[in-house]
């Protein structure tokens, strides 16, 4: 195709005009954090508590708010109300008990109600990490742990002691032995598992609807998306001088400050270094699914339009002075029209879809961050110990929830990433 001199000129003096022509940001001002809501009973509040029969257990509600919502709460057990925040366990088996008030929803407590020969088999680490060490406990009805007068049996093996390490990843079951008066009693069978950490790459696309050329970094996305699944994307838009992006992020100012972002398009990986033209798909899957020593969770839940944000991190070596954790929500199927400046470039992927592509899908774009957008700090934490954090944000309104994801990262004291996990709202995304 003929091209034209002045239209060259052209081109590149619209790309420089937008570029040095940004918009100055109004002061950021933080967003009030929605209401979470922290279930406690005078029985306990450890992952799992054990009860005997008819054991009556009164239920406590604290807002982040630091206000008391344990008179005006709805309390469920098994997902059924109860009248008042008094409950008394009947029956023997397994129970499940939050709160909910003005559709906000605790955090959840879990009982097992054993009859006096029972015993409830725990672990403490039911998904743990190569060469952890996973503890057994054998819990009776008053909460006595009798691991150490019991023989516990992993795969069909009995082991020694209460204890079990694995060098190598699997699915493994486990079930204890134990006598009461003279009689001999077996537990139910559970699973636990042993994993070993893969690394997730972060890529962040430093993005805008009015750059002509930033369909090229997500194009690059498109293919690393299509060879692994151990990234997380993060795309952050800018607003140019006088075309809006709708996807705007308030604090990309100082996003850009600190990597040294100049003009668009510019994509970094693991938060700080640099991914340039042409974003070749192997300096991702250099890093993508490599073996590592930290390993994040992320289990979050949706009541109404509250969103609930449980973080977990676990070091195989511990914790690092300066390390921080990152919380982003990002929205992908968003539909806006695209500068595109490869329309009449032979043979690109988007030759001839138009400058600008009106129906463009815009992918990952942030819309908010829940921590600090460099990172909260993590406390110092000890090998295998996991660090919990929980967030809560109430969901605007021209959100997509069904296209909502979450990405969490660690970063070091240079603002590095270690490593990073995502999941869709209302997932429970395990450790991997």
């Amino acid at each position: 195709m003929k091209t034209f001199p002045y239209l060259k000129i052209l081109v590149v003096f619209t790309v420089i005009t937008v570029i040095s022509c940004s918009k100055k940001e109004d002061p950021y001002i933080p967003e009030e954090p929605a209401l979470a809501l922290e279930l406690k009973s005078d029985a306990g509040t450890g992952e799992l508590e054990v009860l005997s029969l008819d054991e009556a257990v009164v239920f406590t509600v604290t807002g982040s708010d630091g206000e008391d919502y344990s008179e005006i709460s709805t309390y469920y057990v098994n997902d059924t109300a109860i009248a008042g925040r008094t409950y008394t366990f009947s029956a023997t088996g397994t129970y499940a008990v939050k709160a909910v008030y003005n559709e906000v929803t605790s955090n959840q407590l879990n009982f097992e109600v054993l009859a006096p020969t029972e015993r409830a088999l725990t672990i403490d680490a039911p998904r743990a990490m190569k060469n952890q060490t996973v503890t057994f406990g054998l819990l009776d009805a008053n909460g006595d742990d009798t691991a150490s007068e019991a023989t516990f049996y992993v795969n069909g093996s009995a082991i020694t002691g209460f204890t079990f390490t694995s060098a190598t990843e699997g699915s493994f079951e486990v079930y204890a032995e134990y006598t009461v008066e003279n009689e001999n009693y077996s537990t139910p069978v559970k699973n636990f598992s042993v994993y070993t950490p893969k690394r997730k790459v972060v890529i962040e696309d430093y993005t805008g609807t009015w750059c002509g050329f930033c369909p090229a970094v997500a194009l690059a996305i498109d293919t690393v998306k299509a060879a692994t699944n151990q990234i997380s994307v993060v795309a952050i838009h800018e607003t140019g001088s006088t075309l809006p992006d709708p996807m705007h992020f308030e604090r990309i100012g100082e996003l850009k400050d600190v990597f040294g972002i100049g003009g668009l398009p510019q994509a970094r990986l693991n938060r700080t270094q640099k991914w340039v033209d042409p974003y070749k798909v192997e300096d991702v899957l250099a890093m993508a699914g490599n073996e590592t020593n930290l390993a994040i969770a992320i289990d979050s839940k949706l009541t109404g339009s509250n969103l609930t944000v449980d973080t977990k991190v676990v070091y195989a070596n511990g914790s690092e002075a300066g390390d921080k954790i990152v919380v982003y929500l990002v929205e992908s199927g968003i539909i806006h029209a695209q500068a595109n400046y490869f329309n009449n470039t032979p043979n690109h992927p988007l030759e001839n879809h138009g400058n600008p592509i009106p129906d463009f899908v815009h992918n990952d774009a942030l819309r908010n961050s829940l921590s600090d957008i460099f990172g909260d700090a993590i406390a110092n934490t000890s090998p295998y110990t996991e660090f919990k954090k929980q967030y809560s944000l109430e969901i605007p309104a021209d959100y997509n929830v069904d296209n909502l994801e979450i990405v969490v990262m660690v970063v070091n004291a240079n603002n590095e990433a270690k490593n990073s996990q995502f999941s869709k709202v209302g997932e429970n995304k395990r450790y991997e």
